[in-house]
């Protein structure tokens, strides 16, 4: 939280100080950028538990832990995206009181990866810093999980389809650099079999991050 707390304010302040920077916009159209945003997705939780069949101890990070995107502007209004994100992390740790054997530690991970449209409202032209948009867009999202004992090893991974709308903000500092904010919601078709302790990750998402623009 306290990471989250620091890199709202580091936006701010850059969104602040932009106000007074000078430079000749250029269109977007044919231009791409590629971004780096960071956010949250839910609650992290860390804790041991004595239950009648031995300690459990986890460490979870449940939710939106960052994503990189690609963005290519078909119009200035318009834009294409193709984004891999980090979702979810978990680690559990058993301990039985059954003896030898009964020691396990399981470690699973969730990512997705979507191709969608980015539309700014309302069209805005070249010359516009601050730019709101709406967005929405579709792909898989994949569990991974594995886990080992001192009798076996095991490990499985499995896909879903789903999507994430939401919008958001791109406030350009210049030609080159933008800075970025938004929300949204994730969903997803259940795993097969649960994924952590798991069998969805829908949910709502806020980030912040900053993108690299090329070519405009």
């Amino acid at each position: 939280m306290k990471t989250a707390r620091w890199l709202l304010v580091l936006f701010f302040v850059v969104l602040l100080s932009s106000e007074s920077a000078y430079s000749q916009a250029a269109p977007l159209k044919s231009s791409s950028a590629l971004e780096l945003n960071f956010g949250l997705w839910g609650e992290g939780k860390a804790g041991q538990e004595l239950t009648l069949g031995g300690i459990r101890t986890s460490a979870n990070t449940s939710g939106f832990s960052g994503n990189l995107t690609y963005c290519y502007w078909l119009r200035e209004y318009a834009a294409v995206t193709i984004t891999g994100a980090f979702l979810s992390a978990e680690a559990t740790s058993n301990v039985g009181f059954s003896g030898f054997g009964a020691v396990q530690q399981t470690a699973s991970s969730v990512v997705s990866f979507l191709v969608g449209m980015r539309y700014y409202i309302p069209s805005p032209d070249p010359e516009d810093d601050v730019r709101p948009y709406l967005a929405a867009g579709v792909g898989s999202f994949m569990g991974f999980e594995a886990s080992n004992s001192l009798l076996a090893q095991s490990a499985h991974s499995e896909s879903a389809f789903g999507g994430r709308v939401g919008g958001g903000v791109d406030v350009f500092l210049g030609n080159i650099v933008k800075l970025g904010a938004g929300v949204g919601y994730n969903a997803m078709v259940d795993f097969r079999t649960s994924v952590g302790a798991r069998t969805n990750y829908n949910g709502f998402d806020a980030s912040i991050g900053i993108g690299f623009v090329f070519g405009r």
